[in-house]
């Protein structure tokens, strides 16, 4: 595929985007700030902004709870930031968080805390759009581990049986939170397992964020065709589970940007060395650019930290949680 300088710069913008949103909430995590549990995905932001970046404005979104980068660039800022934080300016009023979060104007559909869960909902929400004739597909995000799950299976083999418009992404880190995938699978590639439903299934590098693009791409064209597909994008999982986690299981190693191994497999480093290779940028347009993603990080958590937190009467609103058409409380 073909891409302008301005294009390609965007995307590295999203990249720089996706790894300072994920390190601002390292640092929040890390002073006490930030409470609760946070699954980031610093080193895992080419495969996400390779989905969002390829998804057209109709096309609907399924995420997991490891999907900031994907998430800040395919959302409100403001409205993410905020319900990352628990604020009522959020865009779920506080409520959800991350694991659960949704956006209707958005058309992020929303998380489910179980894994492998959000599969056999997003092959419901695909069979709508069909029946409903839209011109859109879903992207159902799921894990190596996922996978494994019985109703991931069931999912995929409905999608094939009615030919849903929908796109089962697998983000392969390695790790189903202390398994490695080696011991979660026999399959070299996981996009295989759509052999099983007669289901086209491509496996690339997911460090290299054309690459994940442009195989979305052809995968939502095909999609809408009726032919639900698999696109896996292998990489890396940098950190634990989630912060906290010692990762005993593999040593306590975790990956560390600005380190010789790092540099290797960081996909922001190596789209930076494309561009200037390509010369579709300077090192001046990437410093501008990492400069305004540095601006922009700090504007959102300026807001999400000054918002409001809930009130017990906030808290307590039936309507905020549930779509029950009375106009009130239900007690």
């Amino acid at each position: 595929m073909e891409y302008s300088n301005e294009k390609l710069q965007n995307i590295y913008y999203q990249l720089s985007l996706g790894r300072k949103y994920d390190e601002k909430v390292l640092a929040l995590v890390n002073t006490g700030t930030l409470p609760g549990f946070f699954h980031l995905s610093i080193g895992e932001e080419a495969a996400q902004i390779g989905v969002v970046d390829a998804m057209g404005p109709n096309d609907y979104l399924v995420p997991t709870h490891r999907f900031h980068p994907g998430l800040v660039n395919r959302m409100d800022h403001n409205d993410m930031t905020a319900e990352l934080l628990g604020k009522t300016t959020g865009i779920c009023k506080g409520k959800a968080f991350t694991f659960h979060i949704s956006s209707d104007k958005d058309r992020i559909l929303a998380v489910n805390g179980m894994i492998g869960a959000g599969t056999p909902n997003a092959v419901g929400y695909s069979w709508a759009i069909k029946q409903n004739k839209e011109d859109a597909v879903v992207v159902c995000v799921l894990g190596d581990g996922a996978t494994a799950e019985g109703n991931v299976h069931e999912g995929m083999n409905i999608a094939s049986i009615l030919k849903c418009p929908i796109v089962f992404f697998i983000e392969n880190n390695g790790w189903a939170m202390s398994t490695p995938t080696c011991r979660e699978s026999v399959l070299e590639n996981l996009a295989d397992r759509g052999k099983g439903y007669n289901m086209p299934g491509v496996t690339v590098d997911g460090t290299d964020v054309l690459a994940v693009r442009e195989a979305m791409v052809n995968a939502i064209a095909l999609a809408k065709k009726g032919q639900p597909n698999i696109v896996e994008a292998k990489l890396t999982r940098w950190r634990g589970h989630f912060e906290g986690d010692p990762a005993t299981y593999r040593d306590g190693k975790i990956i560390v940007a600005n380190t010789e191994e790092g540099d290797k497999i960081d996909p922001v480093k190596i789209f930076a060395k494309y561009l200037l290779e390509k010369k579709a940028a300077t090192k001046q347009d990437l410093e501008a650019l990492d400069k305004k993603a540095d601006q922009d990080i700090e504007e959102m958590f300026t807001y999400a930290i000054n918002g409001p937190l809930p009130t017990a009467k906030d808290t307590l609103d039936y309507d905020q949680v549930y779509a029950t058409n009375l106009g009130g409380s239900l007690i």
